[in-house]
């Protein structure tokens, strides 16, 4: 999975968000290593919609408040089920390599 796709997925974990939102979580989320400009993020938006993963709200579910121009996208079940495996992968790679790197300073 891309890092930035990682990132948007986990920033909508906790519910629904609009792009600059998004921008502002995955940015707090990765402390600054992820920075999603406009032409990625929506990029990104569009494909994950077309993958199923996430979904933009319909008007009537956005919350109230804001200028009204904003797109909300939240998480939907396929991706939440893809970000859990993902996590699950990356933990288990994290696992691998402390081990190996344990095994290493055993050696030296």
């Amino acid at each position: 999975m891309k890092p930035n796709w990682f990132y948007i997925l986990l920033s909508l974990a906790t519910g629904p968000r609009h792009g600059s939102a998004i921008q502002d979580e995955a940015r707090a989320l990765s402390d600054g290593a992820v920075r999603l400009w406009p032409a990625t993020l929506y990029g990104s938006l569009e494909e994950l919609v077309r993958q199923g993963w996430i979904e933009e709200l319909p008007e009537q579910d956005r919350p109230a408040g804001g200028l009204g121009r904003e797109r909300f996208y939240r998480l939907t079940a396929v991706g939440r089920e893809l970000l859990e495996a993902e996590c699950a992968r990356l933990e288990q790679m994290a696992r691998t390599a402390r081990a190996r790197l344990a095994g290493m300073e055993a050696l030296a």
